[in-house]
């Protein structure tokens, strides 16, 4: 008797055929996953940290009111930049769009988020003294400001006796200062091309002074990354060169955002005439009726006179923030 041909069942083709999809997937995963897990989620290994051996009271003691009235701006905003080729970019948002709500000051009284903005101040291997601008940030540990990433490292050197003061005026620090213990900046900082700036990022954890931990103090900003840059910003700092002193918190209010392609990333430009000391000074946004953190002054250039860069706020920004903050 001749054989009929034996029909093999659709149901079982489609498990073949999902069994051979799902083993290749695991292969892809074993052999890709890592790659792929770290370009979407940056690595905390990813961030440098670096230690302050010098004690918080050696550190603010260094700062008497002569020394930070004294204090040389950081002049990475002179300029330097002026021969690179800016490109306007409409791709900047590559993850997701988050937002963290801020922590008000203790005092109810104090202007927020203006409470958590103040001076960076820091000695570098030459031992010349010499500042920023830097703003609290909300955090886990309390104990976290946010500003550029030269003012802590540059030219191959880590920054000495590194203090905040928040609502510094003219020698005058009403709440006192804060001593940081760590500094830290994303790993592509320390490898960063000359004026590859969209790295520059820079956080330093201090130490509790006598009122207490810093943002229980003064507040702290809440913060935003992966955002759209076609929005209004409110930017802050203290600058030091001519016509200013360093020693009043400047602002520029109410300019709205364009993205760039600059190096190897993306940058974001306001109209704005700080200069030299407000490096690391905020750039706020404020979405309903909440403040958020989601930039800083970083540098300037030559071809666009009248204008402050940020690097754009992203995964990268955040992963410093979360080992910052742990």
């Amino acid at each position: 008797m001749s054989q009929q041909p034996r029909r093999i069942h659709p149901l079982l083709v489609e498990r073949s055929f999902l069994s051979v999809l799902a083993c290749a997937y695991v292969v892809y995963l074993v052999v890709f996953g890592p790659d792929l897990y770290s370009w979407v989620f940056p690595s905390s290994d990813s961030i440098v940290d670096h230690h302050i051996d010098t004690t918080s009271d050696a550190a603010v003691q260094h700062w008497t009111v002569a020394a930070m009235r004294n204090a040389t701006e950081d002049d990475v905003q002179s300029g330097t930049v002026s021969s690179q080729i800016l490109e306007k970019s409409t791709a900047t948002r590559q993850g997701k769009a988050t937002l963290q709500q801020g922590q008000p000051p203790r005092d109810a009284g104090l202007s927020y988020p203006l409470s958590t903005v103040g001076k960076v101040f820091f000695t570098n291997n030459a031992g010349q003294n010499m500042s920023c601008s830097g703003t609290a940030v909300t955090s886990r540990n309390r104990s976290v400001v946010d500003t550029a990433g030269h003012c802590f490292y540059q030219y191959g050197e880590w920054m000495q006796n590194v203090i905040f003061c928040p609502q510094y005026d003219n020698g005058n620090t009403p709440y006192g200062c804060w001593a940081a213990h760590d500094l830290e900046v994303p790993s592509e900082w320390i490898d960063a091309k000359p004026n590859n700036f969209h790295y520059d990022f820079g956080m330093a954890i201090v130490a509790a002074n006598n009122q207490g931990l810093l943002t229980d103090v003064v507040g702290g900003a809440g913060w935003a990354y992966n955002q759209s840059v076609d929005q209004v910003f409110y930017a802050y700092g203290y600058p030091a060169m001519p016509p200013f002193d360093g020693q009043t918190r400047q602002s520029c209010e109410g300019g709205s955002g364009t993205s760039w392609r600059f190096g190897e990333g993306n940058v974001v430009s306001i109209p704005c005439n700080m200069n030299g000391g407000s490096s690391g000074g905020p750039w706020f946004i404020k979405i309903g009726d909440a403040w958020y953190l989601n930039g800083h002054n970083d540098f300037i250039s030559s071809r666009m006179p009248g204008h402050m860069f940020s690097p754009y706020y992203d995964d990268t920004w955040y992963t410093l923030y979360k080992k910052a903050s742990a």
